[in-house]
């Protein structure tokens, strides 16, 4: 395979994809991304026993599901998705499923804490670069009327490999233990990355591009950064969007470990809940935020921030109740809707920054939301929860991660404020 150039108009006469190869492609690049989302969130599940074998504290176990993998997927990002954008993809996305299905595997071989980071770390490199490149090569399997069709299902790919995935890593390590459920979450991704490398067609790059359209795209990456946080919606956004990643992300990556110390579930329960229960809402709340927030936002734009406020503000109740109350099963239901909640104005807070940023920066303000929500929400939100919850303990013993989750779920109302703040400005900042 060679590189493919940047914009190959003769070949993109000649490119032709036949139907078959589309669902081929779309299918490996689906189970791409479940594989991704399988391989970064299955910690959340296994961290309990994890915990227990190496006599981590919370503080530990928060950096391993926080900081280790967000902050290197945060730094390796935007240049891996250069990369995407100027290099044969095929062979940067097999290599990208090579690195982190390989870090898994060795993840179920670690005898310290320390080797346990390391294997996140490099989890993080290479996921970094996944999603970018699958997306650049989606944009050009599909025609510009499909496109919508294509990144659905590589959408449904992750909601899956996190639904049904998570519920199968839950029995296999309550069975066999959870460094067999590393093997078995990282060996499949070694396969898939073998077979993308030697299947997949790189498709020509800018294939539906119109040649008759020129961006000022000469400027430097400090002016870039400038320019996408000058309106001030954006600057609200992304304080609302990190905000709000906090406290959720705190509260998910503990989730496990809650349910098994508070209600005593096993890890195939807790697997079952968190794939079954949050997985599903999951779903569908996606289903509906692509179909209900169009019909709002055609009524008046300032929809795109008003209603993940709203929504924000119904889940933040409903979050505190999750984790206070006994009721197990009213647990389960608060689960539910905060899943379906929060999944439904993904869309909205996404196309609410490409309303306001020109399109020569919407990439620039994608990488500045991914780069704050992967320090401030991946990041900080499951080491703060896990501080908090070491610093409790003494007081209130096992009862301190409980209390440390609802404290990290209270500070998700200054990141509701903003998003009202932002809508205030909206009008001005329009731009499409």
């Amino acid at each position: 395979m060679t590189d493919a150039a940047p914009n190959s108009v003769p070949e993109a006469d000649t490119f032709s994809v036949s139907r078959g190869e589309l669902i081929y492609a779309t299918t490996l690049i689906a189970l791409a991304s479940g594989f991704n989302y399988l391989d970064r969130s299955g910690l959340s599940i296994l961290i309990e026993p994890i915990k227990h074998e190496f006599a981590l504290t919370d503080t530990q176990a928060g950096l391993l599901t926080g900081f280790a993998f967000s902050v290197t997927y945060a730094c390796f990002a935007i240049p891996l998705a250069r990369l995407a954008d100027n290099r044969n993809r095929v062979r940067l996305l097999s290599a990208c499923i090579a690195v982190w299905s390989v870090a898994t595997v060795l993840a179920g071989t670690v005898t310290s804490f320390l080797q346990m980071t390391l294997t996140r770390v490099v989890v993080g490199i290479g996921e970094a670069g996944g999603n970018p490149t699958s997306v650049s090569m989606l944009g050009d399997y599909y025609t510009p009327e499909t496109r919508t069709r294509g990144l659905s299902l590589f959408n449904l790919g992750a909601t899956t490999g996190a639904t049904l995935g998570l519920a199968l890593i839950g029995v296999i390590a309550d069975q066999f233990g959870w460094r067999v459920a590393f093997y078995v979450m990282g060996a499949p991704g070694i396969l898939l990355a073998i077979v993308v490398f030697a299947t997949l067609r790189e498709p020509v790059r800018g294939r539906f591009q119109d040649p008759s359209l020129a961006y000022d795209t000469d400027i430097g990456w400090l002016t870039a950064v400038r320019q996408a946080l000058r309106p001030n919606t954006m600057r609200h956004l992304l304080v609302a969007y990190s905000i709000v990643a906090f406290g959720s992300n705190g509260a998910g990556a503990w989730l496990g470990a809650f349910f098994m110390r508070t209600h005593d579930l096993t890890l195939t329960e807790v697997g079952a809940v968190l794939g079954l229960i949050s997985g599903l809402s999951s779903l569908v709340g996606t289903l509906l935020g692509a179909l209900g927030t169009p019909w709002l936002v055609r009524r008046d734009r300032r929809w795109e921030l008003w209603l993940p406020g709203f929504v924000y503000a119904a889940i933040v109740p409903v979050y505190i109740f999750l984790f206070y109350s006994d009721d197990v099963e009213l647990v389960y239901l608060a689960l539910g809707f905060t899943s379906f909640a929060a999944a439904a104005i993904v869309g909205a807070i996404l196309s609410a920054m490409q309303s306001v940023l020109p399109a020569h920066l919407r990439a620039m303000g994608m990488a500045l939301s991914m780069f704050a929500v992967s320090f401030v929400g991946d990041g900080a939100g499951p080491l703060l929860v896990g501080w908090t919850s070491a610093l409790l303990a003494p007081e209130i013993g096992g009862e301190s991660l409980r209390y440390a989750v609802i404290l990290g779920v209270a500070v998700m109302a200054w990141g509701i404020v903003h998003f009202f703040l932002g809508a205030k400005h909206q009008r001005r900042d329009l731009v499409s």
